[in-house]
């Protein structure tokens, strides 16, 4: 240490902090009468002139949090009670902006079936957990004027009907289903039969349409429709044929459909409540 304050560098040191504090002193003596020594001084005061306002500010920051921390509580709360609306708002206009494009998509059915009651729009709320066959769960029940039995529409066709029901919820068996048997007609050579589904098929997504007579002349790329029953109205798109079989007795044909609707895929349905004909 005492080899240290012996050395030229405390003694170059010493004389910085000198020349320093002689400017200091000249600055003061002088005043607005010289420039460099005043530029020079702010120089070397500005980094402590910085931390200083740093402090200051951090202090008036803290001290307005603690007066000020009912008022931001409140105004916190307030905003969150905005946003919440807010979002709500625009959940609703989305769903309200859903159900009239529902509407209009099934308004082409509407028109020509003048005889259908239907529900308001059915939101698919579950898929049924374990059935292969595309069952789901509906956000509308009794208090919405459905009934057992009653048929499941999309724009698109038919999707199946319902199975179980209650006040406010339904769930939908679907056209896949082997309890779910639906009478059929092929648009171009009016060939009939009925759906007679399996497990096999419908895990591909597929229905087997069977009872179709040996002599029928029906062909892939037929287009299917309803037949008409006391379950399900007449002339509603099903699907299209896949390819054609026998059946093992060589009497009669099954053909394999294409539903044109994928039940594991839809969101929301319709329920017809009510045609002509129904439970006749």
């Amino acid at each position: 240490m005492k080899e240290f304050f012996q050395s030229w560098k405390f003694k170059v040191i010493i004389c910085i902090f000198a020349l320093v504090f002689g400017i200091m002193i000249y600055a003061a003596v002088a005043g607005d009468n010289i420039i460099f020594p005043r530029s020079l001084l702010e120089t070397v005061a500005q980094p402590f002139v910085t931390a200083g306002s740093a402090v200051s500010n951090w202090a008036s920051d803290t001290i307005d949090t603690l007066v000020n921390a009912n008022k931001y509580r409140e105004e916190n709360e307030r905003l969150r009670e905005m946003l919440t609306d807010m979002y709500g708002q625009i959940v609703d206009k989305e769903r309200t902006d859903a159900e009239n494009e529902h509407y209009r998509s099934i308004l082409g059915i509407a028109e020509e079936h003048k005889d259908y009651t239907w529900s308001p729009p059915c939101n698919v709320t579950a898929r049924n957990a374990g059935d292969i066959y595309g069952g789901f769960t509906i956000d509308r029940g009794r208090a919405d004027g459905i009934e057992l039995y009653d048929p499941v529409f999309t724009s698109v066709g038919l999707v199946g009907m319902i199975g179980e029901l209650s006040d406010h919820y339904a769930v939908v068996k679907t056209v896949l289903s082997p309890d779910v048997n639906v009478g059929l007609v092929t648009t171009r050579t009016k060939s009939v039969g009925i759906t007679e589904n399996d497990a096999e098929y419908a895990a591909a997504g597929y229905c087997i349409m069977s009872f179709v007579s040996k002599s029928s002349d029906i062909k892939e790329g037929d287009i299917v429709m309803t037949s008409g029953s006391s379950v399900f109205p007449e002339d509603i798109m099903f699907g299209t044929v896949r390819s054609v079989f026998s059946d093992s007795n060589g009497l009669t044909k099954h053909a394999v459909l294409d539903p044109s609707e994928d039940v594991f895929r839809i969101t929301q349905v319709f329920v017809v409540t009510g045609f002509e004909g129904q439970d006749d």
